[in-house]
């Protein structure tokens, strides 16, 4: 009961002052009433039926105005405030004077008001790394998963989820509002990779300059130097198959080249009888003379003729 008559104190005191001011009511209008904190707000204040005058319109939060704008006649005159903070929570409405009035001075209530919720854009998540000991040149992936249900009122909004290194933003990704997760990797990890890491879902807005990241749960990265026995043996590995592999080679080469000699030589040869065959050689050899005369004849035998003999021998 205190508090209704409370309330109608004020009212009727601010209603007062508004009516010495020559304020006057206006209405207001918005298609969201819960804003992230960090976003935009953005109402719509309107005068049609009120007057037909260009006027001066405030934006006022719980009767006190934040904003002044010059408000065309019958037209309605949109509000957005960026980056608002949690304590821009209350209820808004909207009033108009014909005069422009300082804003500190100005206080009152429109014909209607609305409560704009800020809620907390960022929404606390778990993080698990599948190895927290990962070797230089390897690949080391983070699980991001959350049990906060304040992320199914922006399901028409994107949502993005950060990766952070040591208090700092390094990746960004796209929230799964189907598997309710999201998975990081870093490809190729270096010693420089090492340190604390954690994630954040933010409901529909940026990260700007100065915005400090609350973060619950983190997990400490490792990275481990590839050891010396272990690079010994790869390189002793590689040594090995390449001289078996050259040796290969080199053995491939020498048949080849071993083949191809007898190949020419007996063709050389098979060459060399076909031509000996096809001529015609004469040889004198001496002959007793069968006249009784005593003298030696010469007789020249063609190698065609030499071979028939000795066939026939």
């Amino acid at each position: 009961m205190l508090g209704v008559f409370l309330f109608a104190y004020i009212s009727v005191n601010l209603f007062l002052k508004c009516q010495g001011q020559n304020i006057h009511q206006a209405k207001i209008f918005s298609e969201n009433t819960e804003v992230p904190e960090g976003g935009r707000l953005e109402v719509t204040c309107s005068t049609f039926g009120f007057t037909v005058k260009a006027v001066y319109l405030y934006l006022c939060r719980n009767g006190k105005a934040i904003d002044m704008k010059n408000a065309p006649t019958r037209q309605d005159t949109a509000f957005k405030i960026e980056r608002i903070g949690m304590n821009y929570s209350g209820n808004y409405s909207c009033v108009f004077s014909e005069e422009q009035l300082e804003i500190k001075e100005v206080m009152g209530y429109g014909h209607n008001y609305i409560f704009i919720n800020v809620m907390e854009s960022f929404i606390l998540t778990q993080i698990h790394l599948l190895k927290s000991e990962v070797p230089v040149g390897s690949d080391a992936e983070f699980n991001c998963t959350t049990s906060n249900p304040s992320y199914k009122k922006q399901a028409k909004n994107m949502i993005l989820v950060y990766l952070i290194k040591n208090g700092k933003l390094i990746k960004v990704n796209i929230w799964d509002t189907e598997k309710m997760m999201t998975t990081f990797t870093l490809r190729e990890v270096r010693m420089e990779d090492a340190g604390i890491y954690s994630c954040v879902l933010m409901l529909n807005i940026l990260p700007f300059h100065g915005m400090t990241f609350r973060q619950n749960i983190k997990v400490k990265l490792q990275i481990t130097a590839t050891s010396n026995s272990g690079i010994i043996k790869i390189t002793v590995s590689i040594m090995c198959a390449t001289i078996v592999l050259l040796l290969s080679l080199l053995g491939i080469w020498a048949l080849i080249q071993k083949r191809g000699c007898l190949g020419f030589h007996n063709e050389r040869s098979s060459k060399n009888t076909t031509e000996l065959k096809g001529t015609e050689i004469y040889e004198e050899i001496d002959k007793p003379d069968t006249s009784g005369r005593g003298d030696i004849q010469r007789v020249g035998w063609a190698a065609s003729e030499w071979e028939d003999s000795s066939d026939d021998d």
